[in-house]
Formats: structure tokens, sequence, C-alpha cells
């Protein structure tokens, strides 16, 4: 398996590690600040979910060759990025949960699809060792 120009990827799952890190202590310190309030609501820490759907789909962008769609890819990937940041400043409700539903969904389709890439790369492995014994 071959990666062509991952930088770009690269910066993008490193930007989303820190972000989703900033967004862990921010979540830890309002439970520290808030304990009457922390006990009575059931929170949930979305950061580490979303930091793996951009793994896999930033790992999937390093795959694919230059073209246009590893071009959509990464305007995808920076949407989702930039719209995780800015979501409380774009006034749709549950805007969040849009890009992030959004970013599951394509983390599916992208582990989908390197799934088959690897499971052609194997195929290829096992067909030239086979032609090799013959």
């Amino acid at each position: 398996m071959k990666f062509y120009k991952p930088l770009f990827s690269i910066i993008i799952i490193i930007i989303q590690l820190i972000l989703s890190i900033v967004s862990y202590y921010n979540f830890v310190d309002w439970g520290k600040n808030n304990p009457e309030l922390d006990k009575l609501i059931s929170r949930v820490f979305l950061g580490d979910s979303l930091f793996l759907f951009v793994l896999i789909i930033g790992f999937y962008e390093m795959q694919t060759k230059q073209n246009w769609f590893k071009v959509v890819i990464r305007i995808f990937l920076v949407c989702i990025v930039l719209g995780t940041v800015f979501s409380e400043f774009i006034p749709i409700d549950q805007f969040y949960f849009g890009v992030y539903n959004t970013a599951c969904f394509s983390a599916i389709i992208a582990l989908v699809l390197i799934a088959l890439r690897f499971g052609k790369y194997i195929l290829n492995k096992i067909r030239k060792k086979n032609t090799f014994r013959n």
C-alpha cells in the first residue's frame, strides 16, 4: 500500500487531536466547576470519536492518488474541523451534531473503502505468490 502526499492529512489529524484534547480538558474542567450539575446531567464527550472519524477519513485521503476526489476529501476534512470548532457561531440549531453525524457516516464509508482496497491488495499478493509456484 502506498501513501500519496500525506502531509496535508497528517496536519489535519494533528490539529483535530489538539482540538480534541483541549475540548476534553474543558469538559473535565466544567465537571469540576459544577459538581452538583455534573451529577444531575448525563454528559457525553464526543471529541474522541470525532478524532477517530477524522483519522479514518485522513488515512483514506493519504491512500488516494492525486485527482479531483482527493481535493474533495481534503475540503471535506477542513469543513469537518472548522465546522466543529466554529459551530457555536453558526445560527443553525444542532449544527455541531450535523457535522458530527456527517463525519461519522463519511468515516464508515471510508473504512469500507479502505477494507476493499486492503482486500484487493491482499488478493493481488496471493495471486502473485501462486503464479510464482506454477
